[in-house]
């Protein structure tokens, strides 16, 4: 950890800031302090409201009024990006921003200004000599010139931060790091945290809002917690055990606590799995082992880079499997492909909806019934009334109003694109249906239908795969909740033992005390 500045002017003050959105208050009366020198940690579960404060410091959202800020004893606008950047304040996102084709020279130069000859042309070898002299004042040896496509993750996040803090005349800034180490294996962590202390020794302050509570344990000074818009925990990590920090961050008083829609525990009939996965590695697997029968649910729970995100693509044969077997309903898989996966009964629902499932510039009847065509053919021949009655029909069955077929899939709710994404998923009859975060950007109304669709189905006899970043998803639709954490099978639960704080602990690699 870093030392520590003491008491004295903090870094960052922020009081009562506010922020309500039609029907919704985001954020209620918080107040946050950040000391010179320190590492603070900024927790809290989707929907705590911790993005939503980030992005009002940012100058992305303008608070209620009332709200106050101060930069080192400054007084700046929240709301005012430009204003944040003359205070101090850097923003180092989880999209770092990098330019992969182009070395730190290009993606430090973009970013800073390049530096200019007389007639205003580039001064290459002054900006090759400031890159190397910025990166070597925090202790970083790069080649400026090497495209940063064949450097490391951490190097990349590390040129990310020294060009976001590269515009401090002085130490006296403010460094705010989100999920800063969401894409990096867990092996390649403390090499970026040599960074952070180094910029926190100097004086400046650093704000980290990440997932991993372990990490946090591992480099901050001090914590802030918050749920529901509020602030419900603010001190210094000695203070607290990593299982003390998942107890405030899921909330104790709910930790254990089932959701009302949590479906009866049900026995699971034997013989042969739907899916069977052995031993599989990948990009961050590490040799994950599962099976899933037919009509079960299984979930998936992991943070970022744990391997949630990669196995449904895994699975479905979107993404190259490193070793070990996939087998649906018997048959084993030598090379899984999509086409393949396809073939055996595999259907995915991939987590990007935007970039990934929707097909931009068709209607919502074709987005439904592309994939599916062997569904619509009438004696071997497909027509467009084939088409929209196919596609009504699955509309209706996703509940979803038929009317929405002939629009725009885009001019659709994020709700009734997910419904239309999973009526394609299901149109093709899967015997595997696979899905990664299945509810992210979706009104609760959509998500009570897509839980309750997914249950009918697999009443229905289908085996299904849910890997969500949302524990709230897991608790409601699922038989058995496998956790990951660096690549492998953390813990198992079922029934009455999948409660937030189990999958927490075991996300976390923190010890239950209440078990």
């Amino acid at each position: 950890m870093s030392a520590g500045a003491g008491a004295g002017t903090p870094a960052l003050r922020l009081r009562n800031v506010a922020k309500t959105f039609p029907g919704v208050r985001a954020l209620d009366g918080v107040d946050f302090e950040v000391q010179p020198g320190t590492v603070h940690a900024l927790l809290g579960h989707n929907g705590s409201g911790k993005s939503t404060l980030i992005k009002c410091l940012a100058g992305v959202y303008t608070p209620d009024p009332g709200a106050e800020c101060t930069v080192f004893g400054r007084p700046t606008a929240l709301g005012d990006a430009q204003d944040a950047e003359r205070a101090g304040l850097r923003f180092v996102h989880q999209d770092l921003g990098i330019i992969p084709e182009l070395g730190a020279v290009d993606n430090i130069g973009f970013v800073t200004g390049y530096a200019r000859g007389p007639f205003g042309a580039v001064n290459w070898r002054r900006q090759a000599r400031h890159a190397r002299e910025l990166l070597a004042r925090f202790g970083f040896a790069l080649d400026p010139d090497m495209p940063l496509a064949k450097a490391t993750p951490p190097e990349r996040a590390m040129v990310a931060i020294v060009r976001a803090v590269s515009g401090w005349r002085t130490e006296r800034g403010v460094l705010v790091l989100d999920e800063p180490t969401a894409a990096l294996p867990a092996h390649e962590v403390d090499v970026l945290f040599d960074l952070i202390r180094t910029i926190a020794a100097r004086g400046a302050a650093v704000v980290i809002v990440s997932h991993r509570l372990d990490e946090v344990m591992a480099i901050a000074d001090r914590a802030t917690v918050m749920r529901d818009g509020r602030k419900v925990w603010d001190g210094a990590l000695s203070d607290i055990t990593l299982s003390g920090l998942v107890d405030l961050v899921v909330g104790a008083a709910e930790s254990n606590a089932e959701p009302a829609n949590r479906p009866a525990q049900r026995r699971v009939p034997g013989g042969v799995p739907a899916l069977d996965v052995r031993d599989v590695h990948g990009e961050y697997l590490r040799g994950v082992g599962f099976s899933v029968a037919p009509g079960e649910i299984v979930g998936v729970a992991g943070l970022l880079g744990s391997g949630r995100e990669e196995l449904p693509y895994v699975i479905a044969g979107a993404q190259t499997v490193g070793g070990g077997t996939i087998s649906v309903g018997g048959v084993t898989a030598e090379r899984l492909t999509v086409g393949h996966a396809r073939h055996l009964g595999v259907s995915l629902v991939p987590a990007d909806r935007a970039a990934e499932a929707v097909f931009d510039g068709f209607s919502t009847t074709e987005n439904v019934s592309l994939g599916a065509l062997p569904y619509i053919r009438r004696k071997g021949v497909f027509t467009g009334r084939s088409e929209r009655r196919f596609a009504r029909h699955w509309l209706n069955a996703m509940h979803a109003d038929p009317r929405y077929a002939p629009r725009p899939v885009t001019t659709l709710s994020g709700g009734n694109q997910q419904k239309a994404v999973l009526a394609r998923a299901l149109s093709v009859r899967p015997k595997v249906l696979v899905l990664s975060e299945p509810t992210a950007g979706i009104d609760i109304g959509a998500r009570r239908v897509i839980y309750r669709e997914l249950r009918r189905r697999a009443d229905g006899g289908l085996a299904v795969v849910m890997a969500s970043s949302d524990l709230e998803d897991l608790l409601a639709c699922c038989d058995r909740v496998i956790a990951l954490r660096d690549g492998k099978v953390a813990g198992a639960f079922s029934g009455d033992g999948i409660t937030k704080s189990a999958l927490a602990y075991a996300i976390e690699g923190a010890h239950d005390e209440h078990a």
